[in-house]
């Protein structure tokens, strides 16, 4: 309260004072200072457990004003309280204790604590308080990493694999889960071990399997508690399957060849170690050894009803070739495979065919023109060309040749995929009733099919840097169909951007406004006897996003409304800015003109008030009568 004392003089001269009366009672608090540290931090040990702890301490000896506390904690062991990228803050404004969570097992962590007191837009942080070191405790690992099956034998197997991304313990020790058959949920096991480590490589060898078998394998990681003895497991390891192969009596027996001008029948018996005859299938290949690399050329399949004899045509003359044949047990389980090697005939014909010549070719053909010499056979005469056989293979594919005859020129090969390399052999059959022979195949030739639009770019996205720059990424498509140009990206009110990368930087854009953009792919290829040409692909969804808010103009034409002026209140008014920039929120700041400390009074806006033409109003009230204040406002938007 406030109380005035006058004073006076009575008539005998003598001064008296007069108290006056007593103002109305009023009550004001003092701001909030920066509080002491937080007192005697511990873990109280019953509640530690792997994944959690809770700490104690004792409330500031001088919190000056509401206390938020900040638990700082970080992985290691520490004696100075830094907070660096690592380190994790939780707030709360509860009393002691805290619990932790989420904390990774088997791990060293440094807890402390700080009071906080908030005063405007201020934050007084006190001293950190003690530092505590804990350990949390063991559990079960995660998964064992990437399991692998490096070595088979007709009786053995090696597995290996990578530790735990989280060992959440020590001495973890591995179970190797064996069972016949081709299953992928794991449920029981015949063997255990206790896996050796080599690095951050584990590796077993599992002896005395059955010779062509299917099998299936899994490891769990385990941990064991000290505490009570208890076994901590991991989830299981994805399921690898694998077939152990064929001793020496698995493999086809009794190979032999027979050589005829241009090609060779392959003959053999079945092996005697086979407990499914009726269901297995043979893989029979040859290899053109006098090639560097040694070069696959062909391949048949088999079936084991079937007899057991193969025939290649269209072999190089006076050329050594390597024969191998393999046994399929059921589900891809093969044997390993028996070699053969043999030698064709010297060449009968003079001359080769020539090399095909491309007539024309478009995305998914190729038409061809084809000459093969007729006549001048060594020693023979009258032979003449029955019909021409093609083959033809995607290049540097591996893939056996696929087969075409024909008995005109031009040829079309169809069915080819677009932008497509294909390598492409002629050889020439004559007549049989003279002859019965074949031409040396034709050098080879190599064409590639033209391309086709490619699919949409994949995976679009966006990162957004500041309130005026975004960057979109991108995946090539899944099928490019030919050699990419460029790409180009559309965004309404932007127009075309182009890259020649898989990503674009967006700049000058509009803060807080929506943008709708795709992506799309141009690809380029050389017809025959034409310029180059460009096919745009597949246009890839659309995509929305919004830039972040930034800093808005200032408000505009701030006014008192004087009508509205009373004794302890008045009307301000102003106009948006002229670039909100965003969804503007108003601070008024008012004071009493040269002294005093500024009132401050948060006004959100609503949607219509970021339009120019409307104007906003706000009333302050509580003003001192007869007061001469100065007031303006700033517009704010938060990111």
């Amino acid at each position: 309260i406030v109380q005035a004392l006058v004073k006076h003089t009575l008539t005998s001269g003598r001064e008296q004072p007069l108290w006056g009366g007593k103002s109305l009672v009023r009550s004001f608090t003092t701001l909030q200072g920066k509080p002491s540290p937080p007192r005697n931090l511990r873990v109280i040990e019953r509640d530690l457990t792997s994944i959690s702890v809770t700490v104690d301490w004792q409330v500031p000896v001088s919190p000056n004003g509401r206390n938020t506390y900040v638990i700082n904690y970080r992985v290691g062991s520490y004696t100075v309280a830094t907070v660096t990228e690592d380190t994790k803050q939780k707030y709360t404004r509860a009393v002691p204790p805290y619990t932790l969570s989420g904390l990774q097992p088997f791990t060293v962590y440094t807890v402390w604590v700080q009071a906080i007191n908030y005063e405007g837009f201020s934050s007084l942080e006190s001293e950190p308080s003690n530092l505590e070191t804990f350990k949390t405790l063991i559990d079960a690992p995660s998964q064992p990493q990437q399991l692998q099956v490096v070595d088979t034998q007709s009786t053995s197997v090696r597995l290996q694999w990578r530790p735990p991304l989280h060992l959440n313990g020590v001495n973890t020790k591995y179970n190797i889960m064996l069972e016949e058959g081709r299953s992928v949920n794991p449920h029981t096991h015949i063997n255990e071990f206790l896996a050796v480590i080599d690095g951050n490589i584990s590796n077993v060898t599992i002896t005395n399997l059955r010779e062509l078998n299917w099998y299936s394998a899994w490891i769990v990681a385990v941990n064991v508690r000290e505490t009570d003895g208890k076994q901590l497991t991991s989830p299981p390891s994805d399921v690898k399957v694998f077939g152990t192969p064929g001793g020496p009596l698995s493999v086809p027996r009794s190979v032999s060849s027979y050589v005829s001008d241009a090609s060779v029948v392959i003959t053999w018996e079945a092996p005697l170690n086979l407990r499914f005859d009726s269901n297995i299938r043979y893989h029979v290949s040859y290899y053109n050894t006098s090639s560097n690399p040694i070069e696959q050329i062909d391949y048949e399949y088999v079936s084991g009803t079937e007899n057991k004899l193969v025939t290649f045509y269209y072999l190089q003359p006076s050329t050594n070739y390597r024969m191998k044949i393999k046994v399929d047990v059921g589900y891809n389980l093969w044997t390993r495979p028996v070699t053969h090697d043999f030698t064709t005939e010297t060449e009968k014909m003079s001359q080769p065919c020539n090399t095909p010549s491309v007539a024309q070719k478009s995305t998914s053909s190729v038409d061809l023109t084809l000459y093969c010499p007729s006549g001048d056979v060594a020693n023979l005469n009258d032979c003449h060309i029955s019909h021409y056989s093609i083959k033809y293979r995607m290049h540097n594919s591996g893939n056996r040749f696929m087969k075409r005859d024909t008995t005109s020129s031009p040829f079309q090969l169809y069915s080819l995929l677009p932008f497509t390399s294909y390598e492409i052999r002629l050889t020439a059959v004559y007549h049989p009733t003279y002859c019965n022979i074949f031409s040396s195949p034709s050098p080879r030739l190599i064409v590639k099919t033209d391309p086709v639009a490619p699919t949409a770019p994949r995976n679009v996205r966006e990162t957004t840097i500041n309130a005026r720059d975004v960057v979109i990424q991108w995946d090539v498509p899944e099928y490019v169909n030919g050699t990419v140009s460029r790409y180009r990206v559309g965004y309404i009110n932007g127009g075309y951007l182009s890259s020649t990368s898989t990503s674009i930087h967006l700049t000058d854009l509009k803060p807080y406004t929506s943008y709708t953009y795709i992506v799309q792919t141009l690809v380029k290829h050389f017809p025959k006897n034409a310029s180059e040409q460009h096919l745009w692909g597949s246009k890839s969804l659309e995509r929305l996003f919004t830039t972040l808010q930034a800093k808005p103009s200032p408000p505009g034409n701030l006014r008192v409304i004087e009508r509205s002026l009373t004794s302890t209140s008045a009307t301000v008014k102003w106009q948006a800015p002229v670039s909100p920039n965003g969804q503007n929120s108003y601070i008024i700041n008012y004071r009493v003109d040269g002294v005093g400390t500024c009132t401050i009074v948060i006004f959100p806006a609503n949607a219509s008030q970021k339009e120019m033409d409307v104007s906003l109003y706000y009333t302050l009230s509580g003003l001192q009568p007869f007061t001469s204040y100065t007031v303006w406002v700033q517009a704010v938007n938060k990111e």
